[in-house]
């Protein structure tokens, strides 16, 4: 996908602002994609934003570590990518991952080497009745 990071960064603020909320990059972060959004209402929430090319890849992993931690503010923004373009955008609550249901979301905690821990979402046929809970249309209120 050529300029992928621009074109998924167009699609995110696309489909947010037909809902109403603005989108800010979050100064405060490093690493990632990481954004600020803020609802109608005011309230204003943590996005990272990540992307899976479902054709090449499975699933993707994302380091608790580079993650932070797990917040009612915090959320992970997905979007599949075909044919190299932008499909659908998930706004998955952090939350989602203290509660692995290990068919679509794990939790992979690594005692011995907590840097290496990490959650794990994968993206299948299967799987997208269970996502589409998590479709931008289902985040309005927040």
């Amino acid at each position: 996908m050529k300029n992928d990071t621009l074109q998924l960064i167009d699609f995110v603020t696309s489909e947010l602002s037909k809902a109403g909320f603005t989108i800010a990059p979050d100064t405060n972060r490093v690493a990632g994609l990481d954004f600020l959004i803020t609802a109608p209402t005011g309230k204003t929430s943590e996005l990272q934003l990540r992307s899976i090319q479902v054709e090449d890849e499975e699933n993707i992993k994302i380091q608790k570590l580079d993650y932070g931690q797990v917040a009612g503010h915090r959320f992970l923004g997905l979007v599949t990518v075909i044919e190299d373009a932008p499909r659908a955008f998930y706004i998955i609550p952090s939350a989602t991952f203290t509660k692995a249901d290990n068919v679509i979301f794990f939790e992979h905690p690594m005692e011995m080497m907590p840097h290496l821990s990490h959650w794990e979402v994968k993206v299948f046929t299967g799987a997208i009745p269970k996502l589409a809970q998590y479709e931008i249309s289902n985040f309005y209120k927040i």
